[in-house]
């Protein structure tokens, strides 16, 4: 069983109750990082849309997605975010291979060019605030569609800021999520 979080979970019962004042799926009730921003349904409302346009009902390829999102988590050395989304980028298509070679950055030879760009993207978010021109460049010619870049240039700003709420109050995985996979090593390993 997990450790009791610094931040109160709701219990259950609570958290579906919260999901119905913020207006979201009473599913979400079941993550962590719900059952913690639904002490403030506003805000639990405001990461579900995140979760929801960035995730659920994305435009950007959904590899590329988690590329993008894996490789925020492993910047921030986020357990919850790399964890969780471990088991959405292999559905996504993505390889144990590929995953750790996400770790590495952009030098990667075992991931596509388009893969490489993707981690660009998140590392200067990460190093500059800004993506260079030249990088949103490629980016934009890769991706084809503005609405998918768009997606992409915000996800590391928004899975950011969920990482700061998930780090800042140690938000428990959920019990049935391994830690660090596929192989357990964390950034600090």
């Amino acid at each position: 069983m997990a450790e009791p979080a610094i931040f109160p979970l709701l219990d259950l019962e609570a958290a579906m109750a919260a999901t119905h004042v913020a207006g979201i799926g009473e599913v979400l009730a079941r993550v962590n990082l719900f059952r913690a921003t639904l002490h403030h349904p506003p805000i639990g409302r405001i990461v579900g849309d995140v979760v929801d346009a960035l995730v659920m009902n994305s435009v950007l390829d959904a590899r590329l997605r988690e590329i993008a999102i894996l490789r925020t988590g492993w910047r921030l050395g986020s357990v919850y975010e790399w964890s969780n989304h471990y088991g959405i980028g292999r559905r996504a298509g993505l390889t144990d291979d590929e995953i750790v070679a996400i770790r590495n950055g952009a030098s990667s030879t075992v991931l596509t060019a388009a893969d490489r760009c993707v981690i660009r993207v998140v590392d200067e978010i990460f190093d500059h605030v800004v993506v260079s021109p030249s990088t949103l460049a490629e980016a934009r010619e890769l991706l084809g569609d503005d609405r998918a870049l768009l997606e992409l240039v915000m996800i590391p700003g928004c899975y950011r800021t969920i990482g700061t709420v998930l780090l800042t109050f140690d938000i428990p995985l959920e019990d049935h999520v391994a830690p660090w996979p596929p192989d357990g090593r964390s950034p600090t390993s």
